[in-house]
């Protein structure tokens, strides 16, 4: 779809979104914070952290449960507790920048949870005696039922964010089993790796983080390029500042014409993930580790 498309759709949809009162419904959704966590569903905990159980797998995404970061942006939601991440058993970091990595917040985790970052992140965390697996992009972790693939983001990687590192940049996560295709894109600009993720992976669900890093209309070219069922959106909901909102435009009907659903949830809501779609190769049944460990 071309620019243009879009933009003449996004017209339409301003147009006419005065008759339109309602949102797509989430399917099968619990409202209770921070539940137990149940199978094969993806929870949302707020800004870009997310439990997602696949056949009993326990993977979260940037957990950082601090009360403050910067100073300037604090916590608006409690921290989950123990109960609802004893179960995690891969932990995904995107990127080192201070609202999605914690040394702190990863030290409550299980010391058996196996932590996935890219270089940047590692050594980050290698400085604070915390073990990693380094992902570049195209590098594979091996799950049981399947495997997870770092795959590149138009983002910086490293801790600070005004002098960005010269050793790395983000990454995100292809999640991959017999069932699902589940994309995490960490923070990223658009770019043409959406594109690449869609043709070479076609996910399932997207957790795609918005709010300061997609807008308008290059969040409509990265779904359009994604071509995923369902949309989950990410990067808001538990520190203030700019992020502290969704966007208005995300709980309508926005990108209803491209073939997907928006799934905003809230905190603590979950989204049981749904069988697969006709067509998508499952993934390999052996998948070589190529992630590498550091540790200083």
């Amino acid at each position: 779809m071309t620019h243009g498309a879009l933009l003449a759709l996004m017209v339409l949809i301003a147009c006419t979104s005065g008759c339109a009162s309602s949102i797509h419904q989430r399917p099968h959704v619990d409202g209770v914070l921070y539940p137990e966590p149940s199978a094969n569903a993806i929870t949302f905990w707020g800004h870009a952290c997310a439990y997602i159980d696949v056949g009993g797998f326990g993977i979260v995404t940037d957990p950082v449960f601090m009360q403050r970061w910067v100073v300037v942006r604090h916590r608006l939601i409690p921290i989950p507790p123990p109960e609802a991440y004893d179960q995690t058993q891969l932990i995904l970091i995107s990127h080192a920048h201070h609202d999605h990595l914690d040394p702190k917040t990863l030290a409550r985790f299980s010391p058996n949870a196996v932590i996935l970052a890219p270089v940047p992140a590692a050594r980050y965390l290698s400085r604070h005696g915390i073990r990693a697996h380094v992902m570049s992009p195209g590098s594979e972790y091996r799950i049981p039922g399947g495997s997870v693939t770092a795959v590149a983001a138009n983002h910086p990687g490293g801790r600070n964010a005004v002098k960005p590192s010269a050793d790395g940049r983000a990454v995100g996560y292809v999640i991959r089993t017999s069932t699902v295709t589940i994309y995490y894109s960490g923070d990223t600009k658009y770019f043409p790796g959406f594109a690449t993720v869609g043709a070479q992976y076609r996910p399932d669900i997207v957790l795609l983080n918005v709010n300061r890093h997609l807008h308008s209309t290059d969040a409509l070219l990265a779904i359009a390029d994604l071509g995923a069922p369902v949309v989950i959106p990410a990067h808001y909901g538990a520190y203030s500042g700019p992020s502290v909102r969704l966007e208005p435009r995300w709980r309508g009907e926005l990108v209803q014409a491209l073939g997907s659903t928006i799934v905003p949830l809230e905190v603590g809501e979950s989204m049981r993930i749904p069988g697969p779609r006709s067509g998508v190769a499952p993934a390999p049944a052996s998948v070589e580790d190529t992630s590498k460990c550091i540790l200083r």
